[in-house]
């Protein structure tokens, strides 16, 4: 994300992480990037890094993101999701940033009945971790239509996926962590609940589109709120999905099935209407799902 942000735009950047990564510290060698290791809960460290810096674009992607663990700390989820992101808010409003940048998430709607999902859909979250997006999407409303922040945009995330992602709360990471151990992916439930999955690089190419629009003053043209889906518009069940990913790996595997967990806010099924964003965004995926679980399997020397 910083890396594109970097290379696409004339700009400075300024990151705001707990922790600051690899790539991130060679990216201060050649690049007009500023780090610092914040949380967004303490509203007068952000505060002051915002007044410091004179940002005129905030891309607030800081966050809670496990389901799960929204189920066993839902206070904390809150406290990061939800008043962390009132802190953002109130930080650029009083540095007079003028683009914001949301980045939240398909859990707002819940289990919708009506497919392809669209931004009209009644929010129904299943999770605390949806709920507190939720939340933290109608304050990000509530500070544009005050005008205390003069554009802001709401990107509701699908699934997203890709390379240097390989930690315990996605799908896809959980199989491909398998499969380069040359064991077969855990799939919880029946595996014919259906996902919307996303490339990050399109997510990130949709945050660069999201804040063109806000600098043409694209708001002008909308009759609702600045809220736009980030996904393929395509769908595809666990078990096609694990097939796919076993095939690709060139392994003779059978997924395994457990049990899921009662009362885990798990969606049975789930794809973006993107009408919306490629109206006003002219946002469109570039990567497809198989591309892109090649792109994820190939450094594990699966090919």
């Amino acid at each position: 994300m910083v890396k594109k942000l970097l290379t696409s735009k004339r700009c400075s950047v300024a990151l705001i992480a707990n922790t600051q990564n690899l790539e991130d510290r060679e990216l201060q060698k050649t690049m007009p990037l500023t780090s610092y290791a914040a949380d967004i809960r303490d509203r007068e460290v952000i505060s002051n890094i915002f007044r410091d810096e004179e940002a005129d674009t905030c891309i607030h992607l800081a966050a809670k993101i496990s389901v799960s663990d929204s189920f066993k700390k839902p206070e904390e989820t809150m406290d990061v999701n939800v008043k962390g992101t009132l802190n953002v808010l109130d930080a650029c409003y009083n540095s007079q940033v003028r683009n914001f940048v949301f980045g939240s998430s398909a859990a707002v709607y819940g289990d919708v009945r009506e497919l392809p999902i669209s931004e009209k859909s009644t929010l129904r979250p299943l999770s605390p971790y949806g709920t507190s997006k939720m939340l933290a999407e109608q304050h990000v409303w509530n500070y544009n239509r005050l005008k205390k922040i003069q554009n802001t945009s709401s990107l509701r995330i699908f699934n997203v996926y890709g390379t240097n992602q390989f930690r315990a709360t996605d799908v896809i990471s959980k199989f491909a962590t398998r499969l380069s151990n040359g064991l077969p992916p855990i799939i919880y439930g029946d595996g014919n609940h259906t996902r919307d999955f996303i490339s990050v690089y399109d997510v990130v190419d949709g945050i660069l589109l999201s804040i063109r629009a806000m600098e043409n003053k694209y708001s002008a043209t909308l009759n609702s709120p600045p809220v736009f889906n980030m996904g393929s518009g395509k769908a595809i069940s666990i078990n096609e999905l694990a097939v796919k990913m076993i095939a690709i790996s060139g392994l003779e595997l059978d997924p395994i099935y457990e049990k899921r967990n009662q009362g885990s806010g798990v969606i049975l099924h789930s794809y973006a209407n993107m009408t919306k964003a490629k109206r006003f965004l002219q946002f469109v995926t570039k990567k497809d799902l198989e591309t892109g679980l090649r792109e994820i399997l190939c450094p594990h020397g699966l090919l």
